[in-house]
Protein backbone atom coordinates (compact mmCIF):
# COMPACT_ATOMS: atom_id res chain seq x y z
CA UNK A 1 0.00 0.00 0.00
CA UNK A 2 1.26 3.51 -0.90
CA UNK A 3 1.08 5.66 2.51
CA UNK A 4 -0.37 9.33 2.73
CA UNK A 5 0.47 10.13 5.97
CA UNK A 6 -1.01 13.45 5.60
CA UNK A 7 -4.12 13.92 4.58
CA UNK A 8 -5.60 15.87 6.86
CA UNK A 9 -4.70 18.22 9.28
CA UNK A 10 -4.35 16.25 12.50
CA UNK A 11 -0.92 15.28 10.96
CA UNK A 12 1.48 18.41 12.36
CA UNK A 13 0.03 18.26 15.76
CA UNK A 14 -0.30 14.72 16.65
CA UNK A 15 3.63 13.99 14.68
CA UNK A 16 4.89 15.43 18.16
CA UNK A 17 3.34 12.81 20.04
CA UNK A 18 3.70 10.12 17.30
CA UNK A 19 6.89 7.32 16.63
CA UNK A 20 7.49 6.83 13.06
CA UNK A 21 5.80 3.39 13.18
CA UNK A 22 3.08 5.24 14.68
CA UNK A 23 2.93 7.62 11.51
CA UNK A 24 3.10 4.81 9.20
CA UNK A 25 0.97 2.94 10.90
CA UNK A 26 -1.80 5.86 10.48
CA UNK A 27 -1.28 6.47 7.20
CA UNK A 28 -1.60 2.68 5.98
CA UNK A 29 -5.04 2.09 7.75
CA UNK A 30 -6.24 5.60 6.39
CA UNK A 31 -4.68 4.65 2.62
CA UNK A 32 -6.41 0.87 3.11
CA UNK A 33 -9.58 2.52 4.42
CA UNK A 34 -9.92 5.11 1.40
CA UNK A 35 -9.76 2.18 -0.90
CA UNK A 36 -11.55 -0.76 0.62
CA UNK A 37 -13.86 0.08 2.92
CA UNK A 38 -15.15 4.63 1.92
CA UNK A 39 -16.31 3.14 -1.46
CA UNK A 40 -18.60 1.03 0.69
CA UNK A 41 -19.64 2.69 3.39
CA UNK A 42 -22.27 4.13 1.87
CA UNK A 43 -24.37 0.45 0.55
CA UNK A 44 -23.13 -0.98 3.91
CA UNK A 45 -25.60 2.01 6.06
CA UNK A 46 -28.49 1.09 2.96
CA UNK A 47 -28.25 -2.60 3.38
CA UNK A 48 -27.57 -2.61 7.00
CA UNK A 49 -24.87 -5.23 5.93
CA UNK A 50 -21.10 -5.58 6.35
CA UNK A 51 -20.16 -8.15 3.27
CA UNK A 52 -18.59 -11.08 4.76
CA UNK A 53 -16.04 -10.32 1.90
CA UNK A 54 -14.93 -6.92 3.63
CA UNK A 55 -15.12 -8.52 7.28
CA UNK A 56 -13.06 -11.28 6.14
CA UNK A 57 -10.32 -9.07 4.56
CA UNK A 58 -10.09 -6.70 7.55
CA UNK A 59 -9.06 -9.71 9.93
CA UNK A 60 -6.30 -10.79 7.36
CA UNK A 61 -3.13 -9.07 7.14
CA UNK A 62 -2.29 -6.32 7.05
CA UNK A 63 -4.68 -4.67 9.36
CA UNK A 64 -5.18 -7.88 10.85
CA UNK A 65 -8.32 -6.30 13.22
CA UNK A 66 -8.93 -9.21 16.00
CA UNK A 67 -5.22 -9.21 16.68
CA UNK A 68 -4.17 -6.31 17.60
CA UNK A 69 -4.60 -6.03 21.36
CA UNK A 70 -3.47 -9.92 20.97
CA UNK A 71 0.24 -10.34 22.26
CA UNK A 72 3.16 -11.78 19.88
CA UNK A 73 3.23 -14.85 22.09
CA UNK A 74 -0.23 -15.72 20.89
CA UNK A 75 1.07 -15.15 17.35
CA UNK A 76 -1.14 -11.48 17.88
CA UNK A 77 0.59 -8.17 16.40
CA UNK A 78 1.30 -7.02 20.37
CA UNK A 79 0.30 -3.79 19.35
CA UNK A 80 0.21 -0.79 21.87
CA UNK A 81 -3.05 0.69 23.41
CA UNK A 82 -1.63 3.92 21.50
CA UNK A 83 -1.61 1.72 17.85
CA UNK A 84 -4.64 0.71 18.40
CA UNK A 85 -6.11 4.37 18.88
CA UNK A 86 -4.47 5.02 15.66
CA UNK A 87 -6.15 2.50 13.89
CA UNK A 88 -9.44 2.94 15.26
CA UNK A 89 -9.38 6.75 14.55
CA UNK A 90 -8.80 6.12 10.63
CA UNK A 91 -11.54 3.39 11.06
CA UNK A 92 -13.68 5.74 12.54
CA UNK A 93 -13.54 8.12 10.10
CA UNK A 94 -13.64 6.00 6.89
CA UNK A 95 -16.74 3.94 8.52
CA UNK A 96 -18.19 3.83 12.09
CA UNK A 97 -20.01 0.74 11.24
CA UNK A 98 -17.27 -1.32 11.58
CA UNK A 99 -15.66 0.29 15.15
CA UNK A 100 -17.83 -2.55 16.52
CA UNK A 101 -15.59 -5.38 15.10
CA UNK A 102 -12.73 -3.29 16.42
CA UNK A 103 -14.55 -3.44 19.90
CA UNK A 104 -15.82 -6.36 20.21
CA UNK A 105 -11.95 -7.93 19.52
CA UNK A 106 -10.60 -5.30 22.41
CA UNK A 107 -13.08 -6.89 24.68
CA UNK A 108 -12.61 -10.00 24.17
CA UNK A 109 -8.82 -10.20 24.07
CA UNK A 110 -8.54 -7.58 27.20
CA UNK A 111 -10.88 -10.46 28.48
CA UNK A 112 -9.08 -12.91 28.52
CA UNK A 113 -5.65 -10.73 29.30
CA UNK A 114 -6.94 -9.31 32.48
CA UNK A 115 -9.05 -12.79 33.93
CA UNK A 116 -8.17 -15.76 31.99
CA UNK A 117 -5.69 -18.86 33.15
CA UNK A 118 -2.77 -19.67 30.58
CA UNK A 119 -4.21 -21.91 29.31
CA UNK A 120 -7.27 -20.10 28.06
CA UNK A 121 -5.22 -17.70 26.46
CA UNK A 122 -3.34 -19.89 24.54
CA UNK A 123 -6.74 -21.64 23.07
CA UNK A 124 -8.61 -18.24 22.61
CA UNK A 125 -6.19 -15.30 22.18
CA UNK A 126 -4.32 -17.41 19.30
CA UNK A 127 -7.26 -18.38 17.57
CA UNK A 128 -8.57 -14.70 17.90
CA UNK A 129 -5.70 -13.53 16.45
CA UNK A 130 -6.15 -16.20 13.49
CA UNK A 131 -8.85 -14.31 12.18
CA UNK A 132 -11.97 -15.99 14.11
CA UNK A 133 -14.51 -13.74 16.51
CA UNK A 134 -15.34 -13.50 19.68
CA UNK A 135 -17.93 -10.89 21.53
CA UNK A 136 -18.75 -9.67 24.73
CA UNK A 137 -21.96 -9.70 26.54
CA UNK A 138 -22.57 -8.04 29.60
CA UNK A 139 -25.61 -5.31 29.17
CA UNK A 140 -28.67 -7.01 30.58
CA UNK A 141 -32.34 -6.27 29.07
CA UNK A 142 -33.23 -4.32 32.39
CA UNK A 143 -30.59 -2.61 34.04
CA UNK A 144 -28.51 -1.34 31.07
CA UNK A 145 -25.88 0.80 32.73
CA UNK A 146 -26.01 -0.42 35.68
CA UNK A 147 -24.00 -4.00 35.39
CA UNK A 148 -24.05 -4.64 39.21
CA UNK A 149 -28.32 -4.95 38.59
CA UNK A 150 -27.85 -8.09 35.95
CA UNK A 151 -30.97 -10.60 36.51
CA UNK A 152 -28.90 -13.16 34.30
CA UNK A 153 -28.39 -16.32 36.41
CA UNK A 154 -25.46 -18.84 36.79
CA UNK A 155 -26.42 -21.89 38.86
CA UNK A 156 -23.13 -24.11 40.07
CA UNK A 157 -23.60 -27.90 38.93
CA UNK A 158 -21.45 -31.13 39.37
CA UNK A 159 -19.78 -30.14 36.04
CA UNK A 160 -19.95 -26.00 35.38
CA UNK A 161 -22.75 -23.48 35.55
CA UNK A 162 -26.34 -23.58 33.99
CA UNK A 163 -27.20 -19.92 32.72
CA UNK A 164 -30.39 -18.23 32.20
CA UNK A 165 -31.23 -14.20 31.28
CA UNK A 166 -31.17 -12.17 28.62
CA UNK A 167 -28.37 -9.97 27.41
CA UNK A 168 -28.82 -7.02 24.84
CA UNK A 169 -27.00 -5.47 21.95
CA UNK A 170 -24.59 -7.78 21.47
CA UNK A 171 -22.49 -7.03 18.92
CA UNK A 172 -21.74 -9.47 15.93
CA UNK A 173 -22.78 -11.88 18.01
CA UNK A 174 -23.98 -13.65 14.64
CA UNK A 175 -20.28 -13.93 13.15
CA UNK A 176 -18.57 -14.67 16.92
CA UNK A 177 -16.83 -18.05 17.07
CA UNK A 178 -16.50 -16.95 21.11
CA UNK A 179 -18.57 -15.21 23.76
CA UNK A 180 -18.41 -13.91 27.11
CA UNK A 181 -20.76 -13.56 29.18
CA UNK A 182 -21.27 -12.24 32.52
CA UNK A 183 -23.98 -13.73 34.96
CA UNK A 184 -24.85 -13.59 38.67
CA UNK A 185 -23.18 -16.91 40.43
CA UNK A 186 -24.29 -15.59 44.07
CA UNK A 187 -27.41 -13.39 43.48
CA UNK A 188 -27.74 -12.82 47.10
CA UNK A 189 -24.18 -10.93 46.76
CA UNK A 190 -25.69 -8.32 43.93
CA UNK A 191 -22.64 -6.59 42.20
CA UNK A 192 -20.32 -8.80 44.04
CA UNK A 193 -21.67 -11.92 43.13
CA UNK A 194 -21.39 -11.88 39.23
CA UNK A 195 -18.93 -13.97 37.42
CA UNK A 196 -17.79 -14.09 33.82
CA UNK A 197 -17.58 -17.11 31.20
CA UNK A 198 -16.33 -18.18 28.01
CA UNK A 199 -18.92 -19.80 25.46
CA UNK A 200 -17.85 -21.18 22.44
CA UNK A 201 -19.96 -22.13 19.71
CA UNK A 202 -23.80 -21.45 19.33
CA UNK A 203 -24.96 -24.43 21.92
CA UNK A 204 -28.40 -25.00 22.23
CA UNK A 205 -29.28 -23.05 24.80
CA UNK A 206 -28.03 -19.80 23.13
CA UNK A 207 -31.15 -18.40 21.69
CA UNK A 208 -31.11 -15.33 18.77
CA UNK A 209 -34.18 -13.42 19.74
CA UNK A 210 -34.20 -10.27 18.01
CA UNK A 211 -31.35 -8.11 15.56
CA UNK A 212 -31.56 -4.56 17.40
CA UNK A 213 -32.49 -2.42 14.96
CA UNK A 214 -30.86 1.51 14.84
CA UNK A 215 -30.78 4.57 13.28
CA UNK A 216 -27.02 4.63 12.57
CA UNK A 217 -24.41 2.71 12.64
CA UNK A 218 -26.50 0.32 10.00
CA UNK A 219 -24.03 -2.78 9.25
CA UNK A 220 -22.78 -2.95 12.99
CA UNK A 221 -24.88 -6.10 13.84
CA UNK A 222 -26.39 -6.33 16.99
CA UNK A 223 -28.27 -8.70 18.63
CA UNK A 224 -30.51 -9.46 21.82
CA UNK A 225 -30.40 -13.21 23.09
CA UNK A 226 -31.84 -15.26 25.63
CA UNK A 227 -29.42 -17.77 27.83
CA UNK A 228 -31.85 -20.88 28.06
CA UNK A 229 -30.70 -23.48 30.74
CA UNK A 230 -27.15 -22.85 28.37
CA UNK A 231 -24.99 -25.13 29.87
CA UNK A 232 -20.89 -23.83 30.78
CA UNK A 233 -18.16 -26.25 31.81
CA UNK A 234 -16.23 -25.30 34.62
CA UNK A 235 -13.05 -24.62 32.64
CA UNK A 236 -14.44 -22.04 31.27
CA UNK A 237 -15.17 -19.26 33.89
CA UNK A 238 -13.52 -16.60 33.83
CA UNK A 239 -11.04 -15.28 36.28
CA UNK A 240 -12.57 -15.95 40.06
CA UNK A 241 -16.09 -16.76 40.50
CA UNK A 242 -18.43 -14.31 42.39
CA UNK A 243 -15.47 -11.53 40.88
CA UNK A 244 -16.97 -11.01 37.29
CA UNK A 245 -18.12 -7.45 37.86
CA UNK A 246 -14.50 -5.93 38.48
CA UNK A 247 -12.96 -7.86 35.77
CA UNK A 248 -15.69 -6.39 33.33
CA UNK A 249 -14.82 -2.72 34.51
CA UNK A 250 -11.75 -3.34 34.32
CA UNK A 251 -11.91 -4.38 30.58
CA UNK A 252 -14.34 -1.48 30.08
CA UNK A 253 -11.25 0.97 31.61
CA UNK A 254 -9.17 -0.06 28.44
CA UNK A 255 -11.65 -0.38 25.84
CA UNK A 256 -12.93 3.11 26.08
CA UNK A 257 -9.87 4.71 25.04
CA UNK A 258 -9.99 3.36 21.55
CA UNK A 259 -13.40 3.85 21.82
CA UNK A 260 -12.77 7.56 22.22
CA UNK A 261 -10.63 7.23 19.89
CA UNK A 262 -12.98 6.05 17.08
CA UNK A 263 -15.46 8.76 18.01
CA UNK A 264 -12.70 11.00 16.92
CA UNK A 265 -12.23 10.52 13.67
CA UNK A 266 -15.81 10.12 12.88
CA UNK A 267 -16.17 14.18 14.32
CA UNK A 268 -12.86 14.54 12.10
CA UNK A 269 -14.68 13.00 8.86
CA UNK A 270 -17.82 15.57 9.99
CA UNK A 271 -15.39 18.39 10.19
CA UNK A 272 -13.57 17.98 7.18
CA UNK A 273 -17.00 17.54 5.21
CA UNK A 274 -18.24 20.99 6.26
CA UNK A 275 -14.80 22.62 5.85
CA UNK A 276 -14.59 21.39 2.59
CA UNK A 277 -18.29 22.41 1.79
CA UNK A 278 -17.86 26.09 3.26
CA UNK A 279 -15.04 26.82 0.79
CA UNK A 280 -16.71 25.21 -2.02
CA UNK A 281 -20.43 26.48 -1.47
CA UNK A 282 -21.05 30.20 -2.48
CA UNK A 283 -23.88 32.30 -1.44
CA UNK A 284 -23.91 36.47 -2.69
CA UNK A 285 -20.62 35.86 -4.47
CA UNK A 286 -18.36 34.46 -1.84
CA UNK A 287 -17.96 31.40 -0.01
CA UNK A 288 -19.67 30.69 2.99
CA UNK A 289 -16.25 30.15 4.77
CA UNK A 290 -15.41 33.79 4.73
CA UNK A 291 -18.91 34.50 6.50
CA UNK A 292 -17.84 34.11 10.31
CA UNK A 293 -21.25 32.71 11.55
CA UNK A 294 -19.52 29.99 10.14
CA UNK A 295 -15.76 29.75 9.90
CA UNK A 296 -15.58 30.62 14.20
CA UNK A 297 -17.92 27.41 14.67
CA UNK A 298 -15.75 25.31 12.27
CA UNK A 299 -12.22 26.89 14.49
CA UNK A 300 -14.01 26.42 17.77
CA UNK A 301 -14.99 22.23 16.55
CA UNK A 302 -10.95 22.27 15.43
CA UNK A 303 -9.65 23.01 18.93
CA UNK A 304 -12.00 20.58 20.31
CA UNK A 305 -11.16 17.23 17.99
CA UNK A 306 -7.44 18.57 18.93
CA UNK A 307 -8.54 18.20 22.52
CA UNK A 308 -10.58 15.52 21.84
CA UNK A 309 -7.37 13.07 20.03
CA UNK A 310 -4.88 14.57 22.93
CA UNK A 311 -7.17 13.47 25.93
CA UNK A 312 -7.01 9.95 24.08
CA UNK A 313 -4.00 9.71 23.53
CA UNK A 314 -2.82 10.76 26.65
CA UNK A 315 -4.76 8.13 28.28
CA UNK A 316 -3.70 5.71 26.10
CA UNK A 317 0.16 6.43 26.88
CA UNK A 318 -0.76 5.95 30.57
CA UNK A 319 -2.10 2.53 30.00
CA UNK A 320 1.18 1.62 27.99
CA UNK A 321 2.88 2.98 31.05
CA UNK A 322 0.94 0.86 33.64
CA UNK A 323 -0.46 4.25 35.51
CA UNK A 324 -4.11 4.13 37.54
CA UNK A 325 -6.18 6.34 34.46
CA UNK A 326 -10.13 5.68 35.69
CA UNK A 327 -10.89 8.96 36.24
CA UNK A 328 -8.59 9.92 32.26
CA UNK A 329 -10.59 7.02 30.26
CA UNK A 330 -13.83 8.14 31.61
CA UNK A 331 -12.98 11.80 30.67
CA UNK A 332 -11.58 11.22 27.40
CA UNK A 333 -14.71 9.02 26.45
CA UNK A 334 -17.33 11.82 27.24
CA UNK A 335 -15.31 14.50 26.17
CA UNK A 336 -14.95 12.54 22.22
CA UNK A 337 -18.60 11.74 22.51
CA UNK A 338 -19.58 15.23 23.40
CA UNK A 339 -17.07 16.68 20.27
CA UNK A 340 -18.15 14.26 18.21
CA UNK A 341 -22.14 14.86 18.78
CA UNK A 342 -21.06 19.02 18.66
CA UNK A 343 -19.52 17.70 14.78
CA UNK A 344 -22.33 16.64 13.38
CA UNK A 345 -24.46 19.12 14.49
CA UNK A 346 -22.08 21.69 12.95
CA UNK A 347 -21.50 19.63 9.97
CA UNK A 348 -25.48 19.45 8.85
CA UNK A 349 -26.02 23.14 9.77
CA UNK A 350 -23.12 24.20 8.06
CA UNK A 351 -24.49 22.16 4.73
CA UNK A 352 -28.13 23.24 5.04
CA UNK A 353 -30.37 20.92 3.34
CA UNK A 354 -28.13 19.57 2.19
CA UNK A 355 -27.17 17.91 5.04
CA UNK A 356 -30.28 15.81 4.88
CA UNK A 357 -29.91 14.91 1.81
CA UNK A 358 -28.26 11.20 1.18
CA UNK A 359 -26.46 12.71 -1.60
CA UNK A 360 -23.50 13.55 1.23
CA UNK A 361 -22.61 11.89 4.33
CA UNK A 362 -23.50 14.33 6.60
CA UNK A 363 -27.26 12.62 7.87
CA UNK A 364 -25.44 9.64 7.80
CA UNK A 365 -23.01 10.94 10.32
CA UNK A 366 -25.47 12.49 12.36
CA UNK A 367 -26.71 8.85 12.62
CA UNK A 368 -24.32 6.95 13.28
CA UNK A 369 -23.24 9.42 16.41
CA UNK A 370 -26.59 9.72 17.97
CA UNK A 371 -26.56 5.62 17.78
CA UNK A 372 -23.25 5.37 18.95
CA UNK A 373 -22.17 7.37 21.38
CA UNK A 374 -23.88 5.47 24.79
CA UNK A 375 -21.94 2.61 24.00
CA UNK A 376 -19.82 1.34 27.11
CA UNK A 377 -21.49 3.76 28.99
CA UNK A 378 -23.30 6.60 28.53
CA UNK A 379 -21.95 10.45 28.85
CA UNK A 380 -23.79 10.71 32.43
CA UNK A 381 -22.11 7.47 33.42
CA UNK A 382 -18.29 8.48 32.23
CA UNK A 383 -19.09 11.98 33.95
CA UNK A 384 -20.09 9.94 37.23
CA UNK A 385 -16.78 8.10 37.23
CA UNK A 386 -14.80 10.87 36.93
CA UNK A 387 -16.53 13.06 39.52
CA UNK A 388 -16.17 10.00 41.64
CA UNK A 389 -12.31 10.84 41.48
CA UNK A 390 -12.11 14.39 41.49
Amino acid sequence: MNCSCRTYKEAVMTDVFLTDAQIKLRGQTRDYMAQEVTPLAEKIDRDDVVPETLVRKLLAPPLRLTAMSVPKDYNGMGLSTLDVCVVAEQVGYACPALIPLVEIAQLFAHGLLFGGTEQQKKNYLTRLANGMVGCYALTDEGPGSDPAGMKSTAAKTEKGYVLNGRKRLVTFADISEFYILFAKTSPEKGGKGISGFILEGKPGGLVFESHAQTMGLRGHRAFNIRLDNLFVPEQNLLGKADEGLKLALEILNTTRISLAAGFTGLAAAAFDTAVKFAKQRTVAGKPIMENQAISFPLSELAARIDASRLLTYRVALMHDKGMRHKKETSLAKFYAAETLVSAVELASRVLGAYGASPDYPVERYLRDAFSWIAAQGTIEVQKLVVSREL
